[in-house]
């Protein structure tokens, strides 16, 4: 019974180990240090668009209700093709629009212009209306 014991806490030993270095590697990021500043630069981006987002978000009151709504952004920062997809009601749908194409957003980085090739960033954002 001990020895089982010793066994389970040595085999236990061994493993976690493996198990930081896993997780420590899905954080690090890719291993090649400019794909990875391409990747922290456009995270920093999409960031700025949900920060914007959200100070221009309404507070005004249009019942209880959730609106999705899908759009891109160009190589110049645009905001283009907004679209709703679901929303229980015109108000609530109105205003969402309009919180989307009132943005004035920075362009893509570089790195993530390359990448896209010229073409569109595509975001879904969800408003929730409590």
């Amino acid at each position: 019974m001990k020895a089982a014991a010793f066994f389970l806490a040595f085999l236990l030993v061994l493993v976690q180990p493996a198990a930081a270095q896993s997780i420590f590697d899905a954080l690090g990021g890719t291993g090649d240090p400019a794909r990875d500043a391409a990747s922290a630069e456009y995270d920093q981006w999409k960031r700025s668009i949900a920060r914007q987002i959200r100070d221009h978000s309404s507070g005004l009151w249009l019942g209880r209700g959730t609106v999705v709504v899908h759009f891109c952004v160009d190589s110049a920062g645009r905001v283009a093709d907004v679209n709703v997809v679901k929303a229980v009601n015109n108000a609530q749908a109105l205003l969402a629009l309009s919180t989307i194409s009132s943005l004035k957003l920075s362009p893509p980085p570089t790195s993530a212009r390359a990448a896209a090739e010229g073409k569109c960033h595509h975001f879904s954002q969800s408003f929730y209306y409590h």
